[in-house]
């Protein structure tokens, strides 16, 4: 595959993207995409740009209360931060690592900018349906012991062990064997 059909394959999923997020700006700082509420808070040195946000913008976003979009190379790349009262919330992706994120992960001066999320929307959680497939577990393995004085190595010998099942169980029963006279 050359460079200019891959080029192709880029500029299609693009424009499909376009297609699907639809930016509609009311004031300065504020702005909905497909009807959902954001502010911008931060925009450094003009990296906000509605249009390229709307083209990068996915759905998994809007479960984060701030999403920070910085520039490199002609690309933006968005990434997602709780605030503490989510339920979500991970310490790595909390709003106090923003400022390390933009000195670790960012290069050096670029233009970037802050979103805060009005109205988080945070994933249903998938409870147990009769549709889901159930995961398959291992089985539990129950040991008992007593209280029962083992006998050294070499006495051992006139022992066997038989297993048992009783229904769906099965457990190990050691049986000593009789001595021959």
């Amino acid at each position: 595959m050359n460079r200019a059909k891959i080029q192709d394959y880029i500029d299609q999923r693009e424009e499909q993207r376009s297609l699907i997020y639809h930016i509609e700006e009311k004031d300065q700082t504020h702005f909905t995409i497909n009807g959902h509420p954001y502010e911008l808070v931060k925009d450094y040195r003009d990296g906000f740009n509605s249009e390229k946000f709307a083209e990068r913008f996915s759905s998994v976003l809007s479960k984060y209360d701030y999403i920070v979009g910085d520039w490199g190379y002609d690309q933006l790349r968005l990434k997602g931060f709780y605030d503490d009262d989510n339920p979500l919330f991970e310490p790595e992706l909390g709003t106090d690592t923003i400022e390390d994120y933009l000195f670790e992960y960012c290069n050096f001066g670029c233009a970037y900018f802050i979103v805060h999320n009005d109205d988080v929307s945070i994933p249903r959680q998938h409870g147990h349906s009769h549709r889901q497939r159930r995961k398959k577990t291992t089985p539990i393995i129950h040991e008992r012991r007593r209280q029962v004085k083992q006998p050294n190595v070499r006495q051992r010998q006139n022992q066997r062990a038989e297993r048992v099942k009783n229904g769906h169980r099965q457990k190990f029963v050691i049986h000593q064997r009789k001595k021959r006279s």
